[in-house]
């Protein structure tokens, strides 16, 4: 069994409870309702769910890395507090299908938390409070040589940008050098950008990771918009060929309602059309979903086209639908 790990933060999440009105927008106190959402969480729930599809569905190709389905094999990764709410996030990730026990759990130490305010027109702005986050200490005190034994026996390991913005510049590079020696040894390294520019310093220390990851990159899933907006890229064509250009070995550039691009360094390359929406009422999570699910179309031997196309119909189906992590169950992929 091919095990994939994903390395991450997730944060408590503060939203306004539904109004009756549902034209006037939330208040900033009143009734709320608690929850949690991360990006890689995201993702790592989303490949356990499509994962369960494609088995079911009977779309596992001969060439599939796992021969059998096992939820356990889907493990995330992050640290986290020994608080009540730190150890409700992991019962909630236990019993939608993850594996818990790389999460680091430091003594003192909380997780990040944010609110959600929605405006009359619907548009959603956000409070963070992270800057002591548990996350932020994954790799403190040298835990990362003990990560790395640990994740020798995985497979792949998927994180995001937000995964390396989150760190200390040294933290950072101990990450690096520890998906360095991973992929050494045979682990498939998968990634997101999800650029965040509030997170880094400034643009030239994100670009600078973002150079340092490249190569280490097997998958790379990066957003059109984001990376327009970073480095100046006319088309997602041009976004696939800088990640190409710079390392990576397989990239998908993602650009909602507009096809999807693809290269890799073995030449394939191609646009795959997403289906139609006819009514989208929440993106949260829509590349999240893509991404999870095509690692799980891939790991099961699902060729590039038909991987996006399972990817494209699941994130069709988040975005219409209100909430991060939304089911699936009754998808036809």
């Amino acid at each position: 069994m091919t095990k994939t790990a994903f390395i991450g933060e997730c944060m408590i999440e503060i939203s306004a409870a539904s109004s009756s009105n549902s034209a006037e927008p939330s208040s900033a106190f009143g009734p709320a309702k608690l929850s949690y959402a991360g990006d890689t969480l995201n993702a790592a729930v989303y490949m356990a769910r499509a994962s369960k599809l494609i088995l079911q569905q009977g779309k596992t190709a001969p060439t599939a890395l796992d021969t059998a389905q096992n939820d356990a094999a889907i493990s995330y990764v992050t640290a986290l507090g020994t608080d009540p709410y730190s150890t409700a996030m992991i019962t909630a990730w236990q019993q939608d299908g993850l594996d818990a026990s790389l999460v680091r759990q430091i003594d003192g130490e909380l997780p990040g938390l944010y609110a959600i305010q929605t405006d009359n027109s619907g548009e959603r702005s956000f409070s963070y409070w992270r800057q002591n986050a548990a996350a932020k200490q994954l790799l403190k005190d040298g835990y990362e040589t003990v990560l790395t034994g640990k994740l020798a026996q995985y497979g792949m390991v998927y994180l995001s940008g937000i995964s390396l913005a989150i760190l200390s510049d040294a933290d950072r590079a101990k990450l690096f050098t520890m998906l360095a020696t991973l992929r050494q040894n045979g682990t498939r390294v998968c990634f997101d950008s999800n650029h965040r520019p509030r997170l880094w310093a400034d643009t030239t220390t994100a670009k600078n990771a973002y150079a340092t990851m490249a190569p280490l990159c097997d998958i790379l899933m990066p957003t059109f918009d984001d990376e327009a907006a970073l480095f100046g890229d006319e088309t997602p064509a041009d976004c696939a060929r800088r990640w190409l250009s710079a390392g990576a070995g397989e990239v998908i550039v993602k650009n909602g309602a507009q096809p999807s691009t693809y290269i890799t360094q073995t030449g394939e390359s191609g646009t795959v059309t997403p289906p139609k929406i006819d009514r989208v009422v929440d993106t949260t999570s829509a590349g999240d979903s893509f991404n999870g699910s095509y690692l799980a179309a891939r790991k099961n031997g699902i060729d590039i086209e038909n991987a996006i196309q399972i990817a494209q119909k699941v994130a069709g189906r988040v975005i219409g639908t209100r909430g991060a992590l939304v089911d699936i169950d009754d998808l036809v992929l």
